[in-house]
């Protein structure tokens, strides 16, 4: 894979990363939400912040250097491939939440490991894609 379908890919992860932190922010500000959404829509957040930062990387980036030797096209492919696939798992997952006036604090319960589960995938891919932005700038 090139350097540009690496930063579309970044692109779209970005826009999908986006609409989530959307419907998280809709979530975080109901009536009783639990810190468990607010923790993951920072881990969006952040995850956000980082493939900005690898966006910027890629742009300015000597494609001669021997860093980009460090971590090869194919990792960074599979990498935002799978964290498309976690992005947009999630985002079916929270579009099917039950929203409105039927949603009560006891709504909760039901949803919550199910959105722990996609923070701790979320949390693993920002790690990912953290260290290797760190190894690019190295």
């Amino acid at each position: 894979m090139d350097p540009l379908s690496i930063a579309m890919a970044v692109v779209g992860l970005l826009a999908a990363a986006g609409k989530v932190g959307e419907l998280l922010e809709v979530l975080s500000g109901m009536r009783n939400a639990p810190q468990t959404v607010k923790d993951i829509l920072a881990e969006v957040l952040h995850t956000e912040v980082a493939l900005r930062s690898i966006q910027r990387l890629l742009k300015r980036l000597d494609y001669s250097n021997q860093r980009r030797g460090l971590i090869q096209i194919d990792e960074l492919r599979v990498t935002l491939a799978d964290a498309m696939l976690v992005f947009s798992s999630f985002e079916v997952f929270l579009t099917s939440l039950p929203l409105g006036k039927a949603w009560t604090m006891a709504s909760w319960p039901k949803y919550s490991k199910p959105i722990k589960e996609h923070m701790a995938k979320i949390q693993r891919y920002k790690l990912s894609l953290t260290l290797m932005l760190t190894i690019l700038q190295w």
